[in-house]
C-alpha cells in the first residue's frame, strides 16, 4: 500500500465472498506509518478478467469495512488466532532453560511466521 510518499504492507487482510459481479475480492487494512490516517484498498476482479483497485480514507474506510463485513470468509488475524498449529512454511525454534547459569532443558519449538509454535520436543540435562 502507499501513502504520504512511502510503501508499507497492510496490517490485515479480508477475504471476501466471490458475487456475480465481482470474484478474487480482497480488502488490505492499514494505517498510514507517518500521518496515522485509517485506509483501506478494495481489490477485485470482474469475469472477463480486468482487475480494479480502489482506495478509501478515513470516513470511507469505516464505511467500506461495515458495508463489506457480512462478506467476509476469512482474516489474515483471524487465521492466525484460528489455526494454533503451525502451518505454511514452518522453522525450527530452539530454547535453552537454565538455572544458576547451566542448562538444565533445551525445548524444540515448529513455529511459523504467524505467530503459531508447537513444543516438538523437551530434552533433560540431568
Amino acid at each position: 500500500m502507499r501513502h504520504c510518499n512511502s510503501v508499507f504492507s497492510a496490517q490485515d487482510i479480508w477475504y471476501l465472498l466471490d458475487s456475480e459481479e465481482c470474484n478474487k475480492r480482497k480488502l488490505f487494512i492499514a494505517n498510514c506509518p507517518i500521518c496515522n490516517k485509517e485506509m483501506v484498498l478494495y481489490s477485485y476482479s470482474n469475469p472477463k478478467g480486468e482487475f480494479f483497485e480502489k482506495y478509501y480514507y478515513s470516513n470511507g474506510a469505516r464505511k467500506i469495512k461495515e458495508r463489506l463485513k457480512k462478506d467476509v470468509v476469512s482474516t489474515m488475524l483471524g487465521f492466525k488466532t484460528k489455526y494454533k498449529m503451525p502451518s505454511g512454511f514452518v522453522y525450527g525454534l530452539n530454547k535453552e532453560i537454565k538455572r544458576n547459569g547451566k542448562i538444565i532443558a533445551q525445548m524444540q519449538y515448529a513455529c511459523d511466521f504467524w505467530g503459531n509454535k508447537i513444543l516438538v520436543k523437551k530434552i533433560e540435562n540431568g
